[in-house]
């Protein structure tokens, strides 16, 4: 996608720009049904705050809380969306990869969301329905609480949670069982499987076992999908999650080495030091410095 065509699609989106790319809207029936069949290539995940309807072409009755996600267009030429008793209200997050900024992706990357990699997912796995009471809907209901009442920066707080339990929800769902895996598949499968255990790190051999292939696949699936080696992927995803642990926990570097899966701290701190360029006690000197500052920096990140 060219430039241009990047300053296009983040025009079209609608409501209040959140950052680069993306964007929130408070919907009724009819906004809902133009946003579901455009613009091209945008992630719509929309929550409904109060009412219920029902988008025909999809099958979905969307009740309070209920968040529906999918990459647009809808898959129907028009996609009628017709409220039923109360009339419906909603809020809709809508995001386009393309058009974020290189500062903003790098702000999302540190709270775990790869914009990228949910359309991704959100292509592979068609249109979904979060049910009320789940962590996306509950994120979803906490955006609609603020989204008349706060300032931007505040909404960005709350936008990236949304969109961090999004991104969670989607690595979790199974993959498919029909049909053998393509290799994209048996690497994603890889990916969640390492995400889903950090405390207790699997073996190259167990990943393989798991996502149904052998090692030597699994390794070249891995690489060609993501660009480095299965290991490395991750020791630099444990040392993120410890590099957070140090960040908002209060527990002893020993705590933080066993939460990553290290017996040994001493052996954790050296793979530290290699990743993150710093030792975890320094690390935590620094990240409680700065804590003060955070808000402004996400909300300088736009």
């Amino acid at each position: 996608m060219t430039h241009d065509q990047r300053t296009r699609t983040a025009t079209a989106l609608p409501g209040v720009l959140l950052m680069p790319g993306v964007r929130l809207a408070e919907v009724n029936a009819s906004d809902l049904e133009s946003l579901l069949c455009g613009p091209q290539g945008a992630l719509v995940a929309a929550c409904c705050v109060r009412g219920r309807a029902v988008v025909e072409a999809l099958g979905t009755d969307l009740t309070c809380g209920a968040v529906l996600s999918l990459v647009a267009p809808a898959p129907s030429e028009k996609c009628r969306v017709r409220s039923q008793e109360d009339p419906f209200q909603g809020v809709a997050l809508l995001a386009s990869p393309d058009a974020v900024a290189p500062g903003a992706a790098a702000t999302l990357a540190g709270f775990d969301v790869d914009l990228a990699e949910l359309v991704r997912a959100a292509v592979a796995a068609g249109p979904t329905l979060d049910a009320a009471g789940t962590p996306v809907s509950r994120a979803f209901m906490d955006l609609a609480v603020g989204v008349r009442g706060e300032g931007v920066a505040a909404l960005k707080l709350r936008c990236v949670e949304a969109l961090r339990c999004l991104c969670e929800a989607r690595r979790q769902s199974p993959r498919p069982q029909c049909g053998p895996a393509t290799r994209a598949e048996i690497a994603r499968c890889a990916r969640a499987l390492m995400r889903q255990n950090v405390e207790s790190p699997l073996t190259i051999g167990e990943l393989a076992r798991r996502c149904q292939t052998s090692p030597t696949v699994l390794k070249e699936s891995f690489r060609a999908e993501y660009g480095m080696p299965v290991h490395e992927w991750y020791r630099r995803f444990r040392m993120l999650r410890a590099a957070d642990l140090l960040r908002v926990g209060s527990g002893s570097i020993s705590d933080v080495a066993r939460a990553v899966g290290y017996s040994n701290a001493s052996k954790f701190a050296q793979a530290f030091s290699a990743c993150m360029g710093a030792t975890p006690s320094a690390w935590r000197r620094a990240a409680l410095t700065s804590a003060a500052t955070a808000a402004p920096e996400l909300a300088e990140a736009g």
